[in-house]
């Protein structure tokens, strides 16, 4: 039996997990008629605390955060979606995505990776993952390393990252 899911919530941040896992959450959405889907990258409070406290530099990585979710959004309608909705919010991102949206836009469905960016932002996004799906009142699919497909391209992430590095 395959639920129906109406909201559905996918947690991006620029790397090929996040990538695939937005790519199932389209999936899932286009086999559920009429669904939405929300694009969602919350940039970590703590991290906004330290060096991004200078109101340029925040607003800047606001900004590159926002033309993320923009170019996720944008693939997604391309995909065939017509309720696509982009969300970047700055706070706990475990909590923003677990709770606040999720109880914000009704969502019922929760996909993420189980890890994201290398290094200490994979520390941090294993822990969002966790986070999920040990709070959210939804159901949540998270998307493990593992299930990527070797030829899998992250062509938004890509861009992201050399975006990044300049």
């Amino acid at each position: 039996m395959e639920n129906k899911y109406s909201k559905i919530l996918v947690a991006v941040d620029g790397s090929k997990q996040a990538e695939w896992a937005f790519t199932n959450a389209v999936a899932i959405a286009l086999r559920n008629e009429d669904a939405e889907l929300y694009i969602a990258s919350v940039i970590d409070a703590t991290i906004a605390t330290s060096g991004l406290s200078d109101p340029y530099i925040f607003n800047s990585f606001y900004k590159r955060t926002k033309e993320l979710v923009d170019s996720y959004a944008d693939a997604a309608k391309e995909a065939g979606l017509t309720k696509v909705f982009g969300i970047v919010e700055q706070g706990i991102p475990k909590i923003v995505l677990s709770e606040d949206i999720v109880d914000e836009k009704g969502i019922d469905l929760v996909v993420c990776g189980s890890s994201g960016l290398t290094g200490f932002k994979r520390m941090l996004m294993g822990s969002v993952s966790e986070g999920i799906v040990r709070y959210a009142k939804s159901d949540v699919i998270v998307i493990k390393q593992s299930s990527i497909p070797q030829d899998f391209e992250a062509e938004i992430a890509k861009k992201f990252q050399e975006e990044q590095e300049k």
